[in-house]
């Protein structure tokens, strides 16, 4: 047994596959709740990512059936996903010149081989990389991603029926003159939607949970247009017959033979793989830790499915696929087992499109436009900047840079590329100043920095393992000390015969060098224990890692292992959060019997 395997809760863990069809009625309620809750979901998500409604919902159902044969995850629900439709959008207008209806066609080609590529990095192993990625950059994007959705739905909203623009700023500037064209009657019932969505959500009580806000609010918005006979153009529109006009193909024949187009379908997939495979791991790695049956997620054989996933939807006209935090919620909430509740999703999903399409044509554009803004909100409301400012300082500044970057760019990858950017030159301007107290004399601090800088590089990006065990290794600058550990989490009096795991400056660029040492050498034998002693010998150690090591010392926990964390309170931590950024040790390696 791996040390990473908890231990066996006492009840039966449900399974995928066919072991997992005798769960079918817990997964078939579970199912069509989550259904009631994914198809406004679906539309709105495609109206904001510029392409025809339906595409939402062909993309939800091929996802849904495709799935559960896949593994990778358990109550995860997939699906077209918010947090792709600004990037989508960003592709189908430079790949079509401004034009949506050219560029919906191109854009599903770049769908299609970022499929390609998810399922070549899913070979490589290449999964558990997104689970590293600076976790200050990751809650930018996220940030950014939901300031976009809200700028760009804004016009929607008011029922300004003007072509949505890349650029940020532009729109920005733009929203006054929407504000002065805006449709009263249109905004009224948006703005009704958007209003009930904040109430409902901060309610507690039962009566406000009976019915989930997303359906409630659609259901009133059909109502609403209905009642004021709203024109169609400020309609969702379902073509009755869908598969002779709701399904659209890859043009890839045009995609070769336009080769000025190659660097924006290079950029376009880029991006897309990055928020794809970020997200998704990142919500798989979320849904598991409120699994009640607390299992754990594959990265790499999410990362494939997801990868044919998307290959299949766009193939058939549809949007990019990933696991979605609201729907795979709902779904444990519901008390959904196993993956078959996403094939029995996607069941509901065709029934209700094949026999519901003409009451989805009464659904207002702007109450889907209502439905994004709140869910744009949940990504970037103030609290999350105050969690990330309450774990460190550098954390918000990392984050805001990401954000700052990805608006005034309208590029998603440069903020990201940025932020990551600022993460390293922090971590970089630490490591020299941990290495040493005083600048010598004659030399300016500048070029003082400039000659250490090498070697904090090469310290960020290198293996952290010193060495595991007792043998000498090779950076003698260290001593050894002995002390007791019956004070420190995760021991129970005196260790014996613990595996002694040495590292240097433990960061997300070097993390995932320590995971994959981790994984070769610290297996036990099953139905033993063992103790595990995580000595800290650094300069740096920033808040990813310190998250990591804290995770994989409760599932060594969890196992029935012992492991213990020395060497932390020697560090300056930069706030007073238990996963803050922690700079500069002592100059002793602290050895623990």
């Amino acid at each position: 047994m791996s040390s990473h395997e908890p231990m066996a809760p006492t009840m039966e863990k449900p399974q995928n596959g066919i072991r997992g069809l005798k769960h079918w009625r817990y997964d078939l309620l579970a199912g069509l709740q989550v259904a009631l809750i994914g198809l406004p979901l679906s539309l709105g998500i495609a109206v904001a990512s510029g392409a025809p409604p339906i595409t939402g919902v062909i993309s939800a159902i091929i996802a849904g059936l495709v799935f559960p044969f896949l593994g990778g995850a358990y109550v995860t629900i997939s699906g077209p996903a918010a947090g792709l439709a600004p990037a989508l959008l960003a592709g189908m207008i430079a790949l079509g010149h401004g034009d949506l209806a050219v560029g919906y066609p191109l854009l599903l080609v770049a769908i299609c081989l970022t499929g390609v590529v998810q399922v070549v990095l899913s070979i490589l192993r290449a999964g558990s990389f997104a689970l590293y990625f600076p976790i200050s950059v990751v809650e930018g994007m996220l940030s950014a991603i939901g300031m976009l959705i809200i700028i760009k739905q804004i016009p929607q909203l008011l029922g300004d029926q003007l072509p949505p623009v890349k650029s940020i700023p532009a729109a920005i500037l733009a929203i006054p003159h929407d504000i002065q064209e805006m449709n009263p009657e249109i905004f009224l019932v948006g703005g009704l939607a958007l209003a009930l969505l904040f109430f409902l959500s901060s309610r507690t009580e039962r009566w406000a949970t009976l019915i989930p806000a997303p359906l409630l609010v659609v259901s009133l918005g059909g109502a609403a247009s209905w009642l004021l006979q709203l024109p169609q153009e400020y309609l969702v529109h379902i073509p009755l017959d869908i598969f002779q006009h709701g399904i659209h193909f890859p043009h890839f024949s045009e995609a070769w033979q336009s080769q000025d187009l190659w660097m924006a379908f290079l950029v376009t997939i880029v991006t897309l793989t990055l928020i794809d495979g970020t997200e998704s791991l990142a919500t798989i790695a979320a849904v598991d830790k409120i699994d009640p049956f607390h299992r754990k997620s594959d990265p790499n054989v999410t990362l494939r499915a997801m990868g044919i996933s998307n290959i299949l939807s766009s193939l058939a006209g549809g949007l990019t696929i990933i696991p979605g935090g609201v729907k795979s919620t709902t779904n444990i909430m519901a008390g959904g087992r196993t993956l078959w509740a996403n094939f029995y999703y996607a069941c509901s999903l065709a029934l209700l499109l094949w026999f519901g399409t003409r009451l989805i044509n009464l659904i207002p554009l702007s109450v889907l436009a209502a439905l994004l803004i709140w869910i744009g909100w949940q990504l970037c409301a103030p609290r999350i900047f105050q969690k990330m400012l309450a774990i460190g300082k550098e954390q918000l500044l990392i984050a805001v840079v990401t954000v700052v970057v990805t608006l005034y760019t309208s590029d998603l990858l440069e903020g990201v590329a940025l932020g990551t950017l600022t993460k390293v030159i922090v971590l970089c301007v630490d490591l020299i100043r941990a290495s040493t107290r005083d600048t010598p004399s004659g030399e300016s601090f500048l070029r003082h920095s400039a000659r250490l800088l090498p070697a904090a590089l090469t310290e960020l990006f290198s293996n952290p393992v010193i060495r595991i065990g007792d043998g000498r290794g090779s950076r003698e600058r260290y001593s050894v000390m002995t002390v007791a550990t019956s004070a420190i989490r995760g021991t129970v009096g005196e260790m014996k015969n613990p595996y002694k795991i040495y590292l240097s400056s433990v960061t997300c660029m070097n993390l995932m060098k320590l995971d994959k040492a981790l994984h070769e050498t610290l297996v036990v034998p099953a139905n033993s224990k063992a103790n595990f002693l995580i000595i800290l010998a650094g300069q740096v150690i920033d808040h990813t890692s310190m998250e990591y090591l804290h995770h994989f010392q409760d599932q060594c926990i969890e196992a029935g292992h012992t492991c213990a964390i020395v060497g932390v309170d020697h560090f300056r931590a930069f706030s007073d959060h238990v996963l803050a950024y922690r700079v500069n040790p002592p100059r002793t390696l602290m050895a623990f019997a």
